[in-house]
């Protein structure tokens, strides 16, 4: 038999475009707050930028607190990549937070100096947070960000500083890391048929109003009306669903100057040393039958995704596979989606 699942909404993909654009919108807004700083914001300011000034300058990196980046790649309406991420933290403090985000490009060719005559380096992408102690759970915040990049590879740093009250005690230090990690940023403008990240959900929550540019920055994964939440890894109950979205990029146009895809989800169970399939869905047929007249494949590409109520799967580790045929050029491709199911 084959499973029913649930399909993301073609209105959901012209979103994930519109979101792409918010993130250009956001750096701008960001370098606008610049100039409404507080004095002892600008100072914490400097204080993160001299900190991973000096890692870069191959001084040791303080390791208060403990990072880990997880990137998603969505291709945006310019020739930069739209990068959202999470970032995991451990022992972080329980209070407000300063946090710089650099991305820097191993070839210095890619930074540009502007006014020469103070030396200032402008960065593929920078900017600052500051997170308030209500965000920083349990001192085990996830907490979302986004850059935008061409496609190439980057070094992208990530400080972080308790920001101490102005009459804190002098023997009171606080809590300091930088973090530094190497992110690939792919090529979606090629004309290779190909995706976004998978993106695997806990939740999709429903806006009553739109985010701003400046709200964007801390919200990267909200698209048009609704919010996806990054599942925190991908083991589920048997009383959960199996949730993902994604996009697919550079499709070929049939004769009525749309896309023609077909998109299966085959599920394969891992017994022992082998695996065996398990069940698919009914398949995705996206072409000009059920695209509005006014989807537009130049700005939007097509959508995909499922959810799949995961009830009738035996407790295991599977694999998704997704399977993308192009009927107007002829090319496939394939994605792969580990998960587990366990009786809770």
């Amino acid at each position: 038999m084959m499973f029913k699942n649930r399909v993301v909404a073609l209105a959901t993909v012209m979103a994930f475009a519109a979101a792409a654009s918010l993130g250009a919108q956001a750096q701008k807004a960001a370098k606008q707050d610049e100039k409404k700083r507080s004095k002892q914001e600008q100072q914490e300011i400097e204080t993160l930028v001299k900190l991973v000034d000096g890692v870069m300058a191959g001084q040791p990196a303080p390791s208060d607190v403990k990072m880990t980046v997880i990137p998603y790649f969505l291709k945006s309406q310019e020739n930069r990549t739209f990068v959202p991420f999470v970032l995991n933290v451990q022992n972080a403090p329980t209070a407000d937070v300063a946090m710089y985000v650099r991305v820097v490009s191993p070839t210095p060719a890619a930074e540009t100096t502007k006014e020469k005559d103070k030396k200032k380096v402008e960065y593929p992408w920078d900017d600052i947070h500051f997170v308030p102690a209500a965000q920083m759970t349990d001192g085990n915040p996830s907490l979302n960000r986004v850059f935008m990049a061409v496609p190439g590879t980057y070094d992208v740093y990530i400080a972080m500083k308790e920001r101490l009250p102005e009459k804190a005690p002098r023997e009171q230090v606080a809590k300091t890391s930088v973090h530094k990690t190497q992110i690939e940023v792919p090529d979606f403008n090629n004309a290779e048929l190909s995706t976004s990240s998978i993106v695997v959900t806990d939740k999709v929550n429903m806006l009553t109003a739109p985010v701003n540019p400046d709200e964007a920055r801390e919200r990267p994964f909200v698209f048009g009306s609704q919010e996806l939440v990054p599942a925190a890894d991908t083991t589920f109950g048997k009383g959960e669903e199996l949730s993902i979205f994604f996009q697919v990029y550079n499709a070929g146009l049939g004769e009525t100057g749309k896309p023609d895809l077909t998109m299966e989800y085959n599920f394969h169970k891992k017994e022992g040393e082998v695996e065996k399939f398990f069940n698919k869905t009914n398949p995705q047929n996206m072409n000009a039958s059920n695209m509005p007249a006014e989807f537009d494949p130049a700005k939007f590409p097509v959508p995909g995704g499922i959810t799949v109520p995961l009830k009738t799967f035996p407790e295991g580790e599977y694999r998704l596979e997704i399977k993308i045929t192009d009927k107007a050029s002829g090319k496939t491709l394939t994605r792969d989606v580990p998960f587990s199911v366990t009786p809770a």
